[in-house]
């Protein structure tokens, strides 16, 4: 994108993709996410691994035997105060934990979902600002197509007033064309509104600065990349909505396994080792080597209620996918259909524009040779600024009709990335 001298931005579609692609606020959001779930792997990675500790008490107490149970004719049960000290290192391994395991697999298919998630928000938001930038394109040559029709009506209306100075027109004619006139400027005021709000949606959309003029570059390399892509046959091309399906389905799984899981025994090992007694100085070295066994029994039913949760989340994840799939198929029919129809109109309106080019041609040589009016040089600029009104809207037609294919594909994004 380019600022030029006058405080204007000249921005083609590719370079309005790109920076979509670059800053958009849902992306930036979409890449965090994404550090989430990786550092959620770290975290359950964790619970694999030793756990290392370190504890220092010291205390001066007194304590009552029969606290504990005992207690002996003749001798007090009193005994104290008496210093106590202990500090010690301490390790803590699990040796068959497979639910922290199926955890950590879990989160490893909680980033791929993530990562999932964020390439669809790149495919939908490019398709989104490609269709931001075409209407944006399309109001601004609608307004211009409106000043000069709103010309022509203009110096209609001029002539008209003319004849009837003269006496050879009448009021009837000029109150017409006073009433044509004041449609067209209405319907110009209207058109450069909708051009203003669409040009305001799109630099909202690439975070540009606002009230900027925008001109709206052809980029006739970036077009022919478009057709030569959306004419491949991407057999094996999954839509981002198909990839997101997938891995919601592998997400599940791991959380079903996670689920079943929790029903197995865990073993851990624990280690200490440190310095007990009265004191630092009057004490012994100590340790001790232990292992923990724990089998889940009955838990109320949370398990298997767990269980019968994520199975039926993995059934809608199946019937998700099965649905992106066949919407997937059917986007990608519609599309190469709109192509088809678009391609066929375009032709039409640039024959047809040719036409009106050539009427305009003739129209000025008529007024150099004497023969014609400038007024019917008026009349032919309006033809054509029509003419190419419709071409340009069948041109639009063509292009998101491309944009559409190719997102129905997952291709879209991989588009952008080519001739950087």
């Amino acid at each position: 994108m380019v600022q030029d001298c006058f405080a204007s931005y000249s921005l083609t579609i590719k370079e309005a993709l790109q920076k979509a692609d670059a800053i958009n606020l849902q992306v930036m959001m979409a890449n965090a996410r994404l550090e989430q779930a990786i550092a959620r792997i770290e975290e359950s990675q964790s619970d694999l691994l030793p756990h290392l500790e370190g504890d220092v008490s010291g205390a001066r107490q007194t304590n009552d035997l029969r606290s504990e149970g005992i207690q002996f004719p003749g001798i007090g049960t009193h005994v104290g105060p008496y210093n106590n000290f202990d500090a010690r290192g301490r390790v803590t391994v699990a040796l068959f934990d497979p639910s922290a395991f199926e955890r950590f697999q879990a989160a490893k298919k909680g980033e791929n979902l993530s990562q999932a998630e964020l390439e669809k928000t790149r495919e939908d938001i490019l398709g989104v600002v490609a269709t931001l930038y075409v209407d944006a394109q399309r109001k601004q040559q609608s307004a211009s197509l409106l000043q000069t029709l709103m010309d022509r009506d203009q110096m209609a209306f001029d002539l008209s007033e003319d004849n009837l100075d003269q006496g050879t027109g009448t009021l009837l004619d000029s109150n017409k064309l006073k009433s044509d006139l004041d449609q067209t400027k209405y319907l110009f005021d209207q058109a450069k509104l909708l051009a203003e709000d669409a040009r305001l949606d799109l630099e909202s959309a690439l975070q540009i600065p606002l009230n900027e003029p925008l001109v709206f570059i052809e980029d006739k390399r970036f077009l022919a990349q478009l057709e030569k892509c959306s004419a491949i046959n991407f057999n094996n091309a999954t839509s981002a909505d198909m990839v997101l399906a997938q891995s919601q389905i592998e997400a599940r799984k791991a959380d079903q396994k996670t689920a079943l899981a929790d029903f197995l025994p865990k073993v851990s090992g624990t280690a200490d080792y440190g310095r007990s007694g009265e004191s630092p100085d009057h004490g012994s070295n100590t340790y001790f080597v232990g292992l923990q066994a724990s089998v889940p029994i009955w838990e109320g039913g949370e398990q298997q209620a767990k269980v019968k949760e994520v199975k039926g989340e993995l059934k809608e994840a199946q019937e998700n996918l099965l649905d992106a799939t066949q919407q997937s198929q059917v986007n990608i029919a519609k599309a190469r259909a709109a192509i088809l129809e678009a391609d066929d109109l375009r032709n039409a309106k640039a024959q047809e524009k040719k036409t009106a080019q050539r009427s305009l041609r003739i129209a000025f040589d008529s007024q150099v040779a004497g023969n014609g009016s400038a007024f019917e040089v008026m009349l032919e600029k309006a033809g054509l600024a029509l003419a190419e009104d419709e071409y340009n809207q069948a041109q639009a037609s063509w292009v998101i009709a491309h944009i559409d294919l190719l997102h129905a594909q997952g291709q879209l994004r991989n588009l952008i990335k080519k001739g950087e």
